[in-house]
């Protein structure tokens, strides 16, 4: 008899088009089903260790199918981590009108937790003793979990083993959400000694099972503080803590860090041997590469606006617009960061100087350390027409510089300014210089001054008061010449060479020269005459 019309035909179980199971018995031929082996495992996981991450029921063949007996093919995918979203009060995006829908239906971001207090972070596999330190706290601690509460904006977790002075440190950049309490996964791995981008689906149970694993995440502003208890840190020393770190890190972004980094999934990861591009290695990184047994690690290039070993002048330029490029490197930056082909600004290059200052001393990564000593000396301290032109972006800059003197000198072990003699050399030179045009701008131009030329002057005057608490004097009135006795009592006269060409002394002295009929100076020998 046929079906009625518009209605679905009747289904015999032998006609069913669920899914069948097979007869094992058959497949397995002669052999028994209960000998393991007659089971074949494909791929790359091993039997047993494959579990469900969402189980769901089969849909209903009744269901499946439509009036004219075709199937509607599989479920829709579930959206990406980064594009999952709450919607809320039933709006659809890019329209005004409300739908319903019930909640299991509706986008959520699979990667927030619901415990409230700000992003969670997880670190999967790690050691159980190690170092660990994110942002200005490090400690020692076994079976490291994770931190919880952390506020939003830039922050760093590296990773070291306690047991060598030379060993190598992996780290992290995470951003902080500003409400999702987002969780972020990074994993540990122990063949390559490394740091690598979790897998969604471990992401994603890691998120899921925050309820269960929030207790042992340590806070954010103290990890000495368990429970309901109080840390050892009093609130002065952590609102110390959390102000240097924003003064260390303003200008650090997303997208800062997929230039410098390159892109990537879950936080952007860094190592101790990571190189800076189109730089060939010094010996102080060829022999600290050596020193790292590990030839799993693969080392990842930095991408830098500026390379320390590039020419601060146009080779187009000739004779005195030479010499004033090469003396002030400002103009060089105008042209290389102001081209609209490199899509670059002055806020890259102060992101830039951060990001370098961090990640050098927290991981040792000579690059990192190298190109900010190269941004210090060579692009902020020479740069003395950026002051007048770009007074707000030498305000960051040297707001930053203060902010780095001071963390490297009581946070860390040792200062940045340490085992640098030729360079600190240099750095105090160059400021007495520095501060000396900065002051002939500011007193000679007061009708073109402006509130932030006094913005920077400020800055730089922060700058100053730091390195005068290390001991350094940058009033440049110190005596040039003058006696010194030797150990065997007798005394040399010595003359200093610093600031000869600034103070016209040395080889840079006047000469008085008397000139010919012809405008030649008297005494040459001439090859024409």
């Amino acid at each position: 008899m046929d079906a009625p019309l518009g209605a679905s035909p009747s289904l015999s179980p032998s006609t069913s088009r669920g899914i069948q199971k097979s007869n094992s018995t058959r497949s397995a031929g002669a052999r028994s089903t209960r000998s393991h082996e007659s089971v074949h495992v494909l791929g790359v996981h091993p039997l047993g260790s494959l579990r469900v991450l969402r189980p769901e029921s089969s849909p209903c063949p009744l269901e499946r199918m439509n009036v004219d007996g075709d199937d509607e093919g599989p479920p829709p995918l579930e959206p990406p981590l980064g594009d999952a979203i709450d919607l809320g009060e039933n709006q659809r995006p890019g329209t005004g009108q409300s739908f319903s829908s019930s909640p299991s239906k509706r986008y959520r971001n699979l990667q927030a937790h619901q415990m409230g207090g700000g992003d969670a972070a997880v670190i999967l596999d790690l050691p159980k003793i190690y170092t660990i330190a994110y942002d200005s706290i490090a400690f020692s601690v076994r079976n490291f979990v994770g931190v919880k509460n952390i506020p939003a904006g830039p922050h760093f977790f590296w990773f070291s083993h306690p047991g060598g002075v030379a060993a190598a440190r992996a780290g992290v950049w995470l951003l902080g959400s500003d409400s999702q309490d987002q969780v972020h996964v990074v994993q540990w791995d122990a063949y390559s000694e490394h740091l690598t981008e979790a897998t969604r689906s471990e992401a994603r149970n890691n998120a899921e099972n925050m309820p269960n694993i929030y207790a042992q995440l340590v806070p954010y502003s103290d990890p000495s503080q368990v429970g309901q208890g109080r840390g050892l840190l009093s609130m002065y020393q952590i609102e110390r803590n959390r102000r240097i770190w924003q003064q260390l890190t303003t200008h650090i972004n997303a997208a800062e860090l997929n230039r410098i980094t390159g892109p990537q999934v879950g936080g952007w990861i860094v190592h101790t041997l990571d190189r800076a591009q189109g730089v060939s290695q010094f010996s102080a990184e060829v022999e600290l590469a050596r020193a790292v047994p590990n030839h799993n690690l693969q080392q990842r290039e930095l991408h830098f606006v500026i390379e320390r070993t590039t020419r601060l002048f146009s080779i187009e330029s000739l004779g005195p617009q030479r010499t004033r490029e090469a003396i002030d490197p400002f103009t060089y930056l105008v042209t290389k960061l102001e081209d609209a082909q490199n899509h670059l600004t002055f806020e890259d290059l102060v992101a830039e100087f951060q990001f370098s200052f961090v990640t050098g001393i927290h991981l040792g990564n000579d690059a990192c350390v190298e190109q900010w000593w190269f941004m210090l000396l060579k692009l902020l301290v020479k740069s003395h027409l950026l002051i007048q032109e770009r007074p707000l972006i030498a305000a960051s800059m040297w707001r930053s510089a203060s902010a780095q003197i001071s963390y490297s000198s009581e946070w860390m072990e040792s200062s940045i300014l340490e085992n640098s003699e030729v360079r600190c050399r240099e750095l105090r030179i160059g400021l007495i210089v520095y501060k000396r045009r900065m002051e002939e701008f500011l007193q000679g131009n007061k009708n073109h001054v402006t509130p932030d030329h006094l913005a920077a002057s400020a800055a730089f005057a922060r700058f100053e008061s730091v390195l005068t608490e290390l001991g350094w004097n940058l009033s440049g009135d110190y005596l040039r010449r003058g006696i010194v006795m030797m150990e065997d009592g007798e005394e040399v006269e010595l003359e200093l060479t610093d600031l000869e060409a600034e103070d016209e002394r040395g080889e840079w002295a006047p000469e008085l020269v008397e000139f010919d009929d012809n405008g030649r100076e008297r005494g040459l020998i001439s090859w024409s005459d």
